[in-house]
């Protein structure tokens, strides 16, 4: 299926990438065109949930593939201080540190392009893009979220429900695109198994956000205050994890408003901190959700949202309430599909919002209202859409 086939055509692109004629009408010469090799490039910014998602993407494809690791600029980088970053040179090199020019990578790389180029994050995006550009358009772009560059950049974009809420506010056509395909939460290459023990053990998964999501909502010192109060209440085995790129005066607010307080009240040693900032030696996301018996999650952390829902835990938002805007109406879509709840633990301040008419079992960490049971989330059927739309678009994009 991703075999390559020869064009018969004169035509070369120019190595320095000027030629924009031949780079838009896809044209170059027969030697270069067969000298593609059959696997897939998988670039990732060194985050176990970004690793996650596009390794899962490759492995479902059947081809071989190959993790390259971006550069760790981090998303609060100013644009200045990233452009120099963005060589292949400085994405393969083992060390991370630029060396060489772009010619110099073209050359020793000409005969060792991949088929397929796939990327989930923004720090590896530049590194998609120069791989399309090196290969003169040839090698297949792929993008899981929504890029920040040209769309028609990207030869296949998987979006997310959220995504395409964002693209519908600035038209009501750019939401229907035909180089993209759409699942209702973000990718994150979760998938429940099949086989896994019930918790024995009530242990809960705290997942903290980089601080802002732009589609509505930014983490503010009441929000860790409440969620702070809301912990202390529940006897259980608590694991916090923090992400690792976040703003240091977020993790400041975060490890003096909430870890503190959890360690202080802490006399059982129930409270283990995972902070993914300081190295990869603790247990992947992944694992933890999995293990946890319920996954609590501030508001714009909607990528461990995904994965939450995904490996099919249950799935409280911290601060949903405060959410405005497309994050609002897009948490309350996945609410009335029974996917996640609000996080208001009894005892808190939403005590007041309980309605005594509540017929059944009570959430103890959602009490405000009766809830239907927790809907089951199907991510190997997206998984299998969106591993058929690559292939599908594979074949357009070598006709």
């Amino acid at each position: 299926m991703f075999g390559v086939t020869a064009r018969n055509t004169t035509t070369t692109c120019t190595r320095s990438g000027r030629s924009s004629t031949a780079l838009a009408i896809r044209l170059y010469s027969t030697e270069r065109h067969s000298s593609l090799a059959a696997k897939v490039w998988v670039l990732t910014n060194g985050d176990p949930i970004d690793t996650l998602k596009t390794t899962r993407v490759a492995t479902t494809l059947g081809i071989p593939f190959e993790i390259k690791h971006a550069v760790p600029t981090g998303t609060w980088l100013s644009e200045a201080v990233r452009r120099p970053f963005r060589s292949i040179r400085t994405l393969l090199s083992k060390t991370h540190t630029p060396s060489g020019t772009l010619q110099h990578i073209q050359d020793a790389l000409a005969t060792d392009l991949p088929q397929i180029v796939i990327a989930g994050s923004e720090e590896a995006l530049p590194g998609l893009l120069e791989t399309k550009m090196v290969s003169c358009g040839q090698t297949m772009a792929v993008y899981l979220g929504y890029p920040k560059t040209k769309l028609s950049n990207i030869d296949a974009l998987v979006l997310s429900r959220l995504d395409q809420m964002r693209l519908r506010t600035l038209g009501p056509g750019r939401a229907v695109l035909e180089n993209a395909t759409s699942t209702l939460l973000p990718f994150s290459g979760g998938l429940a198994p099949t086989d896994a023990p019930a918790s024995t053990t009530d242990t809960l998964a705290v997942c903290i956000g980089r601080g802002m999501e732009p589609a509505g909502f930014r983490l503010l010192t009441r929000d860790v205050d409440a969620l702070a109060e809301g912990l202390l209440r529940i006897p259980a085995r608590v694991r916090v994890l923090l992400p690792r790129t976040i703003h240091k005066g977020i993790k400041r607010m975060v490890n003096s408003r909430l870890i503190s307080r959890l360690q202080a009240a802490d006399s059982l040693g129930s409270v283990e901190i995972l902070d993914y900032a300081l190295g990869t030696h603790h247990p992947s996301p992944a694992d933890v959700i999995a293990a946890a018996s319920h996954v609590i999650a501030t508001a714009d952390n909607v990528s461990m949202v995904a994965l939450a829902v995904a490996l099919q835990r249950p799935v409280y938002v911290a601060g949903e309430e405060r959410t405005t805007d497309i994050l609002r109406s897009y948490y309350h879509a996945l609410e009335t599909r029974n996917l996640v709840r609000r996080f208001y633990p009894r005892g808190s301040k939403y005590d007041y919002m309980l309605m005594a008419d509540i017929d059944g079992e009570v959430d103890e960490l959602s009490i405000i209202r009766s809830h239907d049971p927790w809907a089951k989330y199907d991510a190997q059927a997206d998984l299998d859409a969106i591993a058929s739309f690559i292939q599908q678009r594979y074949k357009q994009f070598r006709l």
